[in-house]
């Protein structure tokens, strides 16, 4: 546990969330299967034994939740709701930033606001500021510096290099 316990049992949760919704429509579809085949056991044919009539009733129930699902993304537009909150993410932490979010700000608006500073004191002070925070906010957590290191080596440069400072404390 590199990062300790609280942060491997929050990766745990993640884990099992992202399969937890596929696996829940399985389930449902199985279980609503099981509950409809007595209704068209009497039928005969395909639906004579439960081995040939579960599945086409488990088909059904799928293809219809799926089709739901289409309908659900492309005339309701629920993600962009969905979105909104990611983007918005946890309100009692709106000071914290994220490993892109210190990359845009380190190696394209604090570079900007240094060279604005030549001229201006006010611009000057905005970006002693920047600099600052975005030093805080990657040394923060340990991984904070790592996904840093992972963006900076996806790009091909260094911290030194791009951003003028190192995340070492």
């Amino acid at each position: 546990m590199p990062h300790g316990p609280k942060k491997w049992f929050m990766l745990q949760i993640w884990r099992i969330q992202q399969v937890s919704q596929i696996v829940t429509l399985a389930l449902l579809s199985l279980n609503l299967a099981g509950i409809l085949y007595p209704f068209f056991q009497h039928r005969g044919g395909i639906f004579e034994t439960p081995y040939t009539g579960i599945p086409p009733i488990l088909l059904t129930i799928a293809l219809s939740i799926w089709l739901f699902s289409i309908m659900w993304d492309l005339q309701l537009k629920m993600w962009r709701d969905q979105a909104t909150v990611l983007v918005e993410r946890n309100p009692y932490s709106k000071e914290k930033m994220s490993a892109k979010e210190i990359m845009i700000y380190g190696i394209l608006w604090l570079p900007v606001l240094e060279n604005l500073g030549k001229t201006d004191p006010k611009a000057k002070a905005a970006a002693d500021a920047l600099r600052e925070w975005i030093k805080k906010a990657s040394r923060e957590e340990e991984i904070m510096t790592k996904d840093l290191d992972d963006i900076f080596k996806y790009i091909g440069f260094g911290k030194e290099e791009l951003m003028g400072f190192n995340n070492k404390k």
